[in-house]
């Protein structure tokens, strides 16, 4: 009963929603004016059998409906909680897993925000450090304070921090001969360190030289991570170029060869703003106001300008990968101002102009009065995926930007013995949940 009971309890609220809903559909039907006719003594017994009966009716009407129990589960908020409502049952473990379901309830509940790693650019020797987000609401809070964060395990093998997706963190590790990637997942300790097999190796061409070797890209397959590694290389006269995709999916032990793709076109990439995948389609940006798109799946090359008067600059411009393979956003700050364009059908469409002026001014920070915006420029450290938040740098401070609400506060101080703050590596709570193996037995418990 108690395994049963203490997934229910946290979704007591949403459940006795429901049931005030149906109860007012079911005695706005009731006539008022037909009472049970009953005896002195009795009546106070009908009264209550009558109230226990329309109590079960109203739970039958509810926990029976498939359509109206999945709106109950729809509104649970955390994927911590769907798993909850996932334990009751094998009817609610089926109506939580489902797949159309889990899309509908992340396009409500996009994945939270849980911290963020800085990594001292300055001294690799130093492991990256977690800062939790904080307030976190109650589930949250739990999943973080269970978590292991700290990369001290591999400081001495660890030479930089690769970025994090989907709840795993990608280190480069250095064995005094080769460069690996490791997999940590905070979330899952028991799972220890993955380590990728190394890179494909790669004979440049004569006449060629390496223009980008040490992109690597992943995307959600399956319940894992699928890797991309891309190498470009140019002919010595800057005439054109070579591409050469290798890919580790999800499961596998060896990088196998995608793609090779030819331009008769010199490409130029650039390492800031980082490369983004989104659609099966990689954005790299290029010379000074150019993208290259790779098109993983139609073999092909092709070229975006960015929007007029924006060309890229000192960390005042980024990508972020947009949702439902809409396309790209890019993100450009100046002054104190935040333009974010999606290009999408071949133009670019400019969603968000955000002035950032009076929210600076809130936060009273040193150098950032107007008269002295010279002093504390504006630069733009990480963009979340599909445009969510963005974590700035100004005066030495680490701000981080709600887009949705035009919320800015400040997260992080650079401490003195640190010349600039380093790079800021978000950590998002992981997507989809993993949910607990079914038992293959005749009842209704899991």
């Amino acid at each position: 009963m108690d395994a049963f009971c203490r997934p229910l309890k946290k979704l007591v609220p949403c459940i006795d929603s429901a049931f005030s809903l149906v109860r007012s559909c079911q005695f706005s039907r009731d006539d008022p004016e037909k009472k049970p006719c009953a005896d002195v003594y009795g009546e106070s017994q009908h009264h209550s059998l009558t109230t226990s009966t329309t109590g079960m009716d109203v739970v039958s009407k509810v926990l029976d409906d498939d359509n109206l129990l999945r709106e109950i589960i729809l509104c649970v908020g955390f994927p911590t909680t769907l798993v909850c409502a996932s334990l009751v049952c094998k009817c609610w473990y089926h109506h939580a897993s489902d797949r159309k379901f889990l899309s509908r309830f992340h396009e409500g509940n996009p994945s939270h925000l849980l911290g963020f790693y800085l990594e001292d650019t300055d001294d690799p020797s130093v492991a990256a450090h977690f800062f939790p987000m904080l307030p976190q609401p109650a589930e949250l809070a739990t999943v973080i304070r269970s978590a292991r964060f700290s990369l001290d395990p591999h400081r001495s093998e660890m030479s930089d921090m690769m970025g994090c997706r989907n709840g795993n963190v990608l280190i480069s590790l250095y064995d005094g001969r080769d460069f690996t990637v490791g997999v940590h997942s905070p979330l899952h300790p028991e799972r220890g360190l993955a380590v990728l097999p190394p890179f494909p190796e790669l004979q440049i061409q004569d006449g060629y030289f390496c223009g980008m070797n040490d992109l690597l890209l992943s995307k959600e397959e399956g319940d894992g991570l699928s890797y991309i590694y891309v190498l470009v290389e140019s002919t010595m006269e800057r005439t054109k170029s070579m591409v050469h995709i290798d890919v580790l999916r999800n499961g596998d032990t060896v990088w196998r060869r995608h793609l090779d793709l030819a331009t008769d076109r010199f490409l130029c990439p650039r390492f800031d703003p980082k490369a983004v995948l989104a659609d099966d389609k990689i954005y790299i940006a290029s010379a000074q106001r150019d993208i290259v798109v790779l098109d993983l799946m139609g073999s092909s090359i092709s070229t975006i300008l960015l929007p007029q008067g924006v060309e890229y600059g000192d960390r005042d411009t980024t990508l972020a990968r947009a949702n439902n393979a809409s396309g790209v956003y890019l993100i450009h700050a100046k002054k104190l101002e935040l333009c974010i364009w999606l290009h999408k059908g071949g133009n670019w469409l400019l969603v968000h102009n955000i002035c950032l002026r009076e929210m600076v001014a809130g936060l009273k920070m040193t150098g950032c009065e107007d008269e002295n915006e010279a002093t504390a420029p504006l630069r733009i450290n990480h963009v979340g995926d599909y445009d969510e938040f963005v974590f700035l740098e100004m005066s030495r401070c680490a701000l981080h930007l709600d887009i949705k609400y035009k919320k800015l506060r400040k997260v992080y101080d650079v401490e003195e013995k640190d010349r600039h703050l380093g790079d800021i590596h978000p950590f998002m709570m992981i997507w989809p949940p993993t949910f607990p193996t079914l038992k293959n037995d005749y009842g209704n418990a899991i």
